[in-house]
């Protein structure tokens, strides 16, 4: 069974609501491939710093690049990593770097056995398919660990306008979901539940989280 799935709207820290840290265990590692050009070195220290706060071992991987998800020192830390966690920074960055590698491939297995995913902002963002484009409001293709759902981490950050865009766009067949900052998605056991200022819509009308898919 997969392991648990928390889709966070802000970086692990102050905002983190305080029951994820029960559903986290280690070894962790901390992938800050989405902030490759804004501080990802500082990014992933903070989350290493929270985890182990928690009382959780975390060491830094730094896929930063499509060559680094291509080494196979780093494939094998996310693969043998019992929380693979995944920073905010810029989703069409991050999804440059994973699509189509063998450390994307790690993560999908490595979730699949059981290991647990924290993603926020575009982490979160990312890992979805389709994958809310933060360009002009629409929907494009993400990494697919999810589908049938969008996710806009951070909703706060999002305008307004593309948020609604979104909505209309996605009609009948995705479920568009806003994650405000201090909150979680989170699926665990194949049930969702929403931790704090969460929203679902699906044909620009709000729906509870049974309308998420299970798998």
């Amino acid at each position: 069974m997969p392991g648990p799935l928390i889709l966070l709207g802000a970086d692990l820290g102050p905002t983190t609501p305080t029951e994820i840290a029960s559903l986290v265990t280690g070894p962790a590692v901390v992938l800050p491939t989405a902030s490759a050009f804004e501080h990802p070195h500082r990014l992933a220290a903070a989350a290493v710093a929270w985890l182990s706060a928690a009382g959780v071992a975390a060491t830094e991987c730094d896929v930063l690049t499509r060559r680094d998800a291509l080494d196979e020192a780093r494939v094998d830390a996310v693969r043998a990593a019992s929380t693979i966690v995944l920073c905010s920074g810029t989703a069409m960055h991050a999804r440059s770097v994973f699509k189509d590698t063998p450390t994307w491939a790690a993560l999908g297995a490595a979730h699949a056995a059981g290991a647990g995913v924290v993603a926020a902002g575009a982490g979160a963002t990312v890992l979805a398919d389709p994958m809310a484009d933060s360009r002009g409001g629409g929907l494009t293709l993400g990494l697919g660990l999810v589908s049938k759902i969008a996710v806009l981490a951070g909703s706060d950050r999002w305008p307004a306008p593309q948020v609604r865009r979104m909505r209309h766009l996605a009609g009948s067949h995705v479920v568009i979901v806003t994650i405000g900052d201090n909150a979680a998605l989170v699926r665990e056991g194949g049930r969702w539940r929403a931790v704090g200022p969460v929203e679902l819509h699906v044909d620009n009308h709000p729906v509870g989280v049974e309308a998420l898919p299970t798998e």
